[in-house]
């Protein structure tokens, strides 16, 4: 767990991160956003001491970060930038490779931990290994970014608009397979962005900040449903609302009893895709097949248009 008490940064007379308070649950992913200039990117700094606070602390497991030499501190936490930060001159091999090396582990090791990771981000060792940044794809220069950060086994990774430089297309893929490493690893993530979709499609929890201050911490249904004030519910958009809404759930928690006819949707599939679905085919009702395929109810526009009403 990430304790973050009544941090504040100050730089002369000018505030930039203003007694911001609030918990990070150990396996989550926290999203960070806000408008340019609200102190997202201060704040992730702060946790891995890259900026030192003028007051307030983080407690990272119970331990006070400043009872932490400095570099232990950045090895034990994984950090990717936008742009990625890899080195140039440096193949692919050898920048996953930087912090293992530096924290003296031996060439079996890392080599074995190098490929674990390539397989893992879905870059095959055989052709990646000895490529170098510059001839890699947008995409894959995410991947290895966030694989070199990870290559520690680290148990926080700190992501400071990591998706900013992809185009739309590859950066949907790249927050997909985030969510799928994450989930398949355990990593607690604290992520920055100023992408509300973003921040609604990866976050357990969203923090919203406006002007050096957390002006609310929730998850994404809370947020949407009770926003703490008019900045917050405008930034989550009063149009998009239901539409978010009815994304966060599952065919499965609007599943209705009976028959229908058409291809199946998936009871994991979320509902917002599930209403996409229904409007391109026509059709009011769908049948819902579980895991192994088998029908379990249907599901309908109506039942679909209940879960995008916000409810007191």
């Amino acid at each position: 767990m990430i304790e973050i008490e009544h941090l504040t940064k100050r730089y002369g007379t000018t505030t930039v991160v203003d007694d911001v308070s609030f918990e990070v649950d150990e396996g989550s992913l926290t999203v960070v956003v806000g408008t340019s200039g609200a102190g997202k990117s201060t704040l992730l700094r702060m946790i891995n001491r890259l900026v030192e606070p003028s007051a307030g602390r983080v407690l990272i497991d119970g331990e006070d970060t400043r009872t932490i030499p400095e570099e232990e501190l950045r090895h034990r936490i994984g950090y990717v930038i936008q742009g990625y930060g890899l080195f140039p001159h440096r193949n692919v091999a050898a920048n996953i490779a930087t912090v293992p090396r530096l924290l003296g582990w031996d060439r079996k090791k890392i080599a074995q931990r190098v490929d674990e990771l390539l397989d893992l981000f879905q870059l095959d060792p055989a052709e990646f290994a000895q490529k170098f940044p510059h001839e890699l794809s947008g995409g894959q220069q995410q991947r290895v970014g966030v694989a070199r950060a990870l290559a520690a086994r680290p148990s926080l990774l700190l992501m400071d608009e990591p998706f900013g430089a992809l185009d739309a297309v590859i950066r949907a893929k790249a927050q997909d397979d985030l969510l799928a490493i994450q989930r398949r690893l355990g990593t607690t993530i604290v992520l920055v962005t100023h992408d509300m979709n973003e921040a609604f499609h990866l976050g357990d929890h969203i923090a919203v900040m406006d002007q050096a201050r957390l002006l609310q911490h929730a998850t994404p249904a809370e947020l949407l449903m009770h926003p703490a004030d008019d900045f917050v519910e405008r930034l989550v958009g009063t149009a998009e609302r239901p539409f978010r809404l009815i994304s966060l759930a599952t065919v499965q928690d609007a599943l209705e009893a009976g028959e229908a006819a058409g291809e199946p949707v998936a009871a994991s599939d979320n509902l917002h895709d599930a209403l996409a679905r229904l409007i391109w085919t026509g059709r009011e009702a769908l049948p819902v097949a579980d895991a192994k395929g088998a029908i379990v109810g249907r599901i309908s526009v109506g039942g679909i248009l209940q879960h995008g009403r916000p409810h007191p």
